[in-house]
């Protein structure tokens, strides 16, 4: 039982990694369409098959952004993007999402490296 669980948990975390997709608020828009978002990582191409699968056919983008953030969530700037679009089923003007983004950059964090030097009794540590 315990080698299931643990098969369970890789095949889960895999598939976070590989393209998470989450279905946004489904809302009433101005017009009183139902306007839904899907909210994925990896390529923004999966949020476009969302959107397809979701509307079985022609949608209407909305508004569509990315960002930086984690793995299995965007809740911090991290090395990840992340990709949103909102969109409305039913006819489509073939307009494409652009994806800019918006919000903090991620900045990797800075590595140093720390070199000691004994003479004797005494030692040196420089950090670079």
């Amino acid at each position: 039982m315990p080698l299931l669980k643990f098969r369970h948990a890789s095949l889960t975390l895999a598939l976070a990694l590989a393209g998470c997709v989450s279905q946004g608020d489904t809302i009433q828009g101005p017009s009183g369409a139902t306007i839904q978002e899907a909210k994925c990582n990896g390529s923004p191409n999966v949020c476009l098959k969302k959107a397809a699968a979701t509307c079985s056919g022609p949608y209407q983008v909305i508004d569509s952004s990315s960002n930086a953030g984690g793995a299995v969530a965007d809740v911090l700037p991290g090395p990840f993007t992340w990709y949103r679009m909102t969109y409305q089923c039913g006819p489509s003007d073939g307009r494409m999402p652009s994806f800019p983004f918006r919000g903090p950059q991620y900045v990797m964090p800075t590595v140093s490296t720390t070199t000691c030097n004994r003479f004797g009794n005494s030692v040196t540590c420089n950090s670079y």
